[in-house]
C-alpha cells in the first residue's frame, strides 16, 4: 500500500539525519519528494538512494533562512508546474552552548535557521498546499519539526528551547489560522526526544562541555536514563510519525502534537 502515490513532498534539511529518513519514508510510501538543504552532498546521496528504488526524488540547495531563494524555488516550482501536498519544516540547527558564550551571530543564524526558516517555507508554500488540498478530500498537509525543548526546558541550551517553544505555539495558531479561513491545510507537529543521529551527537558533546568530569559514556548513558524506555530513539521512528502526519490516516488532526520521546516528557 502506498498512502502518499501521486503525492508530492518538500523536506527542508532533508539530507541526513531524521530529514533523511523522513525524504525515504514518504518516497517509499509513493511520494515525489523534493530535498532542500545546503548540505549538496548529502542531499544527491539520498536522492540517488531514492531513485536506485525507481521512487522519484530530487535537491535543491537552498538556505532556509533566507527569502529570495524560497522565492526562487517557488518560481521554480511554478514554471514547472509542480503542485505541493506535504511541507516538512525539519531544518533546524543546535547551539548547546552557555547562554554568556553565545554571540549575536551564533543567535541571529539559530533564530533563522529554527523558527524564519519554518515561517518562509509557509509562507511561499502555502499556495501550492492550497491548490493541491482543494484537489484532495482531506486537504494537504504541514508536519514542523518541534522537540521535547519545545515542550520543556533544556538543561543544555535555553535558545534551542525558545526556537523550538515558538514552534509549538506557531503550529497551533496556524491551524487555527487556516481553520478560520476555511483554507484545505491541516498543520502538525512532531516533538522528538533524543535520537541517534548527528544532531543527538550534538547534545551528548553539549553535555560533555558543561559537565567537563563527565566522560563519553557517561553523556551517552545519561541521554538513556532520562529516556524511561531505556534507549535512544531512531531518525526512522521519528519519520514514521510523520508519514503519518503527512497522510489521510491523521485526516481529523491540525494543531495536534505527536511526541516521540521514550517517555522523556512524561515524568
Amino acid at each position: 500500500m502506498m498512502p502518499l502515490l501521486n503525492k508530492n513532498a518538500v523536506i527542508t534539511g532533508g539530507s541526513k539525519g531524521i530529514g533523511k529518513s523522513v525524504s525515504l519514508s514518504l518516497a517509499n510510501a509513493g511520494a515525489k519528494v523534493f530535498i532542500l538543504d545546503i548540505d549538496e552532498i548529502n542531499g544527491s546521496n539520498t536522492v540517488k538512494q531514492i531513485l536506485n528504488q525507481k521512487e522519484k526524488a530530487s535537491f535543491y540547495k537552498i538556505d532556509v533562512s533566507q527569502e529570495k531563494e524560497w522565492d526562487k524555488f517557488s518560481k521554480k516550482l511554478e514554471n514547472e508546474n509542480e503542485s505541493i501536498d506535504i511541507l516538512v519544516n525539519n531544518a533546524g540547527i543546535w547551539l548547546g552552548k552557555e547562554i554568556n558564550d553565545v554571540s549575536m551571530e551564533e543567535y541571529q543564524r539559530l533564530i533563522s535557521i529554527n523558527l524564519t526558516g519554518v515561517f518562509l517555507g509557509i509562507k511561499y508554500l502555502t499556495p501550492f498546499l492550497i491548490d493541491a488540498g482543494k484537489k484532495s478530500k482531506y486537504g494537504s498537509s504541514i508536519i514542523n519539526l518541534s522537540s521535547v525543548a519545545g515542550l520543556v526546558g533544556s538543561q543544555l541550551d535555553p535558545l534551542y528551547s525558545m526556537t523550538k517553544g515558538g514552534i509549538t505555539t506557531f503550529t497551533k495558531s496556524m491551524a487555527i489560522y487556516f481553520g478560520k479561513k476555511k483554507l484545505p491545510i491541516r498543520i502538525n507537529q512532531v516533538h522528538p526526544g533524543i535520537i541517534e543521529t548527528e544532531m543527538g551527537d550534538q547534545v551528548s558533546d553539549a553535555r560533555l562541555k558543561q559537565n567537563p568530569n563527565m566522560t563519553s559514556e557517561d553523556s551517552y548513558l545519561a541521554g538513556i536514563s532520562q529516556t524511561p524506555i531505556g534507549r535512544l530513539g531512531t531518525a526512522e521512528e521519528v519519520a514514521k510519525t510523520i508519514l503519518f502526519l503527512s497522510s489521510d490516516e491523521s485526516s481529523f488532526m491540525t494543531g495536534s502534537s505527536l511526541v516521540v520521546d521514550g517517555g522523556l516528557t512524561a515524568q
